[in-house]
């Protein structure tokens, strides 16, 4: 990607996100997003216009954006990718559905952390699946 202009890269990486069917984002480090794909619009209800400069406080209850705030600062003291799972409400359908997020801390070439990268995925249909799997288990 060296011989693409800034440009360029940022249509790349644009394509590429919106390729994937998971939530991508990007936060700075005060936890505001300067990047999200159109997944994140769907799970929110907001447009990105509407989500970018803003953090979890500006569009989730107190204590969703409380639970997100200390994941992000975990994945920023870890250093490293950190995993987790959340179920939450999705704005449009009012399903309850779970989430498995990877956060990733962003830093710079200087060693400086400049963000945070999010791959959310919704993993609802494998949680009903093992809850299907356990029960017939038990019933065994």
């Amino acid at each position: 990607m060296e011989k693409l202009t800034s440009t360029d890269k940022s249509a790349v990486i644009r394509s590429l996100s919106e390729a994937i069917q998971d939530i991508v984002f990007f936060k700075n480090p005060n936890g505001e997003y300067l990047f999200a794909n159109h997944a994140f619009e769907r799970l929110y209800g907001y447009t990105l216009e509407q989500i970018m400069g803003k953090s979890d406080y500006e569009f989730l209850v107190k204590d969703e954006a409380d639970y997100f705030a200390g994941r992000d600062k975990d994945a920023m003291e870890a250093g490293e990718p950190t995993r987790s799972e959340a179920w939450q409400v999705n704005e449009l359908t009012g399903a309850q559905e779970c989430y498995e997020t990877i956060k990733t801390p962003v830093f710079s070439e200087d060693g400086q952390l400049i963000g945070l990268v999010g791959v959310v995925k919704n993993v609802t249909k494998i949680k009903q699946a093992e809850e299907v799997l356990r029960s017939q288990k038990v019933s065994d």
